[in-house]
């Protein structure tokens, strides 16, 4: 009898996690021919972090204005802007204290433009 109490405890604790965490993706990434891309998401107290990495591919610096747009559809995330990668990727990060920790997108889209390049940058599982 105590062995069944056990088991049932663990299947409920089990259940209990996987509820409490969501269900989602908390870390995605990608390539294209010129960038590599990684979104990761971590919690700090009562906040969640997202960080979106943009990195060149190449040895060369990139120097120049980089125009993001950056999609996910599912979770209602439109980012838009203009930046100059600083140390050696692009990285752009929203804090929250109110969204889920996990995406419910499978896929983060961004559409990068650059020196009269333009690329189209896909995240992940």
């Amino acid at each position: 009898m105590k062995s069944h109490i056990k088991v049932f405890g663990l299947v409920t604790a089990i259940i209990m996690i996987f509820l409490l965490t969501g269900c989602g993706n908390e870390a995605l990434s990608g390539e294209s021919e010129n960038w590599l891309g990684r979104y990761t998401v971590t919690e700090n107290d009562n906040e969640s972090v997202r960080l979106i990495e943009i990195i060149p591919k190449g040895k060369d610096e990139v120097s120049v204005p980089i125009t993001y747009s950056i999609v996910a559809e599912k979770d209602n995330i439109k980012l838009e802007g203009t930046k100059i990668i600083d140390t050696d990727a692009l990285y752009i990060e929203t804090i929250c204290s109110d969204c889920r920790v996990a995406l419910k997108s499978e896929e983060i889209v961004i559409e990068l433009e650059w020196d009269g390049n333009e690329e189209v940058l896909v995240l992940t599982e």
